[in-house]
């Protein structure tokens, strides 16, 4: 996910709804500074709350995550393909990573449990 980019999108999906910073926070449950630094590319957001984000928003995952699909009232450049395909595999591989360490993590737990 493009951090830059992502919070554009972000921001201009926020405030389209016409929600502050703050009332998102206390909707999914972060700080209004955790809002902030997302919408300045300082942070990403973690999976989980990308979905809660677009759905909180009312905005496609994808076009949140990539800027594909057409969101109503915005001007969205259209991602071709592959670019979309890549960042679905930047997602999926970010995942893998993830169940990865938690595999890891759990057999550390089992082995000295």
């Amino acid at each position: 996910m493009d951090k830059v980019l992502f919070g554009e999108r972000l921001k201009n999906a926020r405030l389209a709804s016409g929600m502050t910073q703050k009332q998102m926070s206390s909707r999914i449950g972060v700080k209004e500074n955790t809002i902030a630094e997302w919408e300045t590319g300082k942070q990403q957001p973690r999976a989980n709350r990308v979905q809660m984000i677009a759905s909180l928003l009312n905005v496609p995952l994808l076009w949140l995550l990539a800027g594909s699909q057409q969101v109503p009232d915005s001007t969205s450049n259209d991602v071709d393909s592959q670019m979309l395909q890549h960042k679905i595999a930047e997602v999926h591989a970010r995942m893998n990573a993830l169940r990865s360490s938690l595999d890891e993590f759990n057999q550390m737990v089992q082995n000295h449990g």
